[in-house]
C-alpha cells in the first residue's frame, strides 16, 4: 500500500485543494499520512472535517515544530506501508497518480538494488518542469541523473520505504532544514531508481516556500547546506561542478558556526584554494544585495 505523506506548517488552507485531488484518485488505495509541524492555524480543525467526510483513508499527525526535515523522519517513521510518496501541500497530483505508481512498481518491487520510482512534475497549465534527459523507462541514480545527465528541475520520488528507514535526514542542533539532495546523493551509493517519463505531480511555488528564498534558507540552516556541499566534492563530478561546489560550501561554512580551519580540514585542499578566494566575491554580491533589498 502507498503511503502519500503531506507535511504542513500553517497551511490549512491550501489542504483543501489536495484533498479533492486525493478524492478523485482514480485508484484509492493509499493512505494520507498529515504531519502537522506545529501548526498555529486550524489545521487540526479543517482536517477533522476531511476526517468526518470518511472519503479516504487519513492519518493525521502532529508534532512539535521542527522543520521540514523532521516531518520526513516523523513520517517515516509512522508508516508501516511499502510505497512512500511525499506531495506538499501547496502542491496537488494529477487524477492517475496513485494508478501509475502502481502500474509501474512492478519495475522495482522486487528488485533490492532499485529503490523507488520517478515521476515528472508538471505546473498547473500542463507544462514539464524543468528538463528531462529521458524518452523512455531508464534506470539511473539520483546523483547521475542530475549530474551526467544533466536534468533539471523537481522530480516526484515514490520511494520504498524500507529504503528511507536507512537514510533518515540528518538533523543538526538549532537548524530546520538542509538540502534533500543530500539524502537523495546518499542513496544513489547504493541504489538506483527507474525513471518514469510521465507527469502525475502538479507543483506550485508558494511565496513564503523554501524554493522561494532558496539562499536565506541554506545560510540560516548552514551546518546542513556545508555537509551537502561537502559530501558533493569527494563524488565523481567535472571539474566545472567541483568548482561550483567549493564555491557553494564556502559561501555557507562562514555561516555554519566552525572556524576556518576546521572548514579547511573538512574538504580537499583543491577545493579549499579555489572556492574560498571565489568565495569572498560571492559574499561581496550577497552583501550588497542584502543592501538592497533593506532599502526597498
Amino acid at each position: 500500500m502507498i503511503t502519500v505523506f503531506t507535511p504542513s506548517y500553517n497551511r490549512a488552507y491550501l489542504l483543501p485543494r489536495l484533498f479533492e485531488a486525493l478524492k478523485n484518485q482514480t485508484d484509492k488505495r493509499f493512505e494520507w499520512l498529515i504531519v502537522d509541524d506545529g501548526s498555529e492555524d486550524n489545521t487540526k480543525e479543517i482536517v477533522e472535517k476531511f476526517q468526518h467526510e470518511n472519503s479516504l483513508n487519513i492519518n493525521y499527525q502532529r508534532k512539535q515544530n521542527g522543520g521540514l526535515n523532521s516531518a520526513y523522519n516523523f513520517a517515516v517513521s509512522h508508516t508501516q506501508n511499502e510505497i512512500f510518496f511525499r506531495v506538499d501541500s501547496d502542491d496537488s497530483v494529477l487524477p492517475d497518480a496513485i494508478e501509475q505508481i502502481y502500474e509501474n512498481w512492478h519495475f522495482v518491487q522486487d528488485d533490492k538494488k532499485k529503490c523507488g520510482l520517478v515521476f515528472l512534475t508538471q505546473f498547473e497549465n500542463g507544462s514539464l518542469v524543468g528538463t528531462h534527459p529521458f524518452n523512455v523507462i531508464k534506470e539511473c541514480d539520483f546523483f547521475s541523473y542530475r549530474n551526467i545527465y544533466k536534468a533539471k528541475g523537481d522530480r516526484a520520488e515514490v520511494i520504498k520505504t524500507s529504503v528511507l528507514k536507512k537514510y533518515p535526514f540528518p538533523q543538526f542542533e538549532g537548524e530546520k532544514f538542509c538540502p534533500e539532495g543530500l539524502m537523495w546523493n546518499r542513496i544513489a551509493k547504493e541504489y538506483t531508481a527507474m525513471y518514469i517519463p510521465k507527469a502525475i505531480y502538479i507543483r506550485e511555488y508558494m511565496p513564503d516556500s523554501i524554493t522561494s528564498s532558496v539562499v536565506k534558507t541554506l545560510k540560516k540552516n548552514a551546518q546542513g547546506s556545508t555537509v551537502y556541499y561537502r559530501e558533493l566534492l569527494f563524488m565523481k563530478c567535472t571539474c566545472l561542478y567541483f568548482i561550483k561546489n567549493s564555491i557553494l560550501f564556502w559561501r555557507y561554512a562562514f555561516y555554519n558556526g566552525k572556524c576556518l580551519w576546521d572548514n579547511c580540514k573538512s574538504v580537499p585542499f583543491l577545493s579549499t584554494s579555489i572556492g574560498l578566494p571565489l568565495a569572498f566575491i560571492v559574499l561581496g554580491l550577497d552583501y550588497l544585495s542584502d543592501i538592497r533589498s533593506r532599502k526597498r
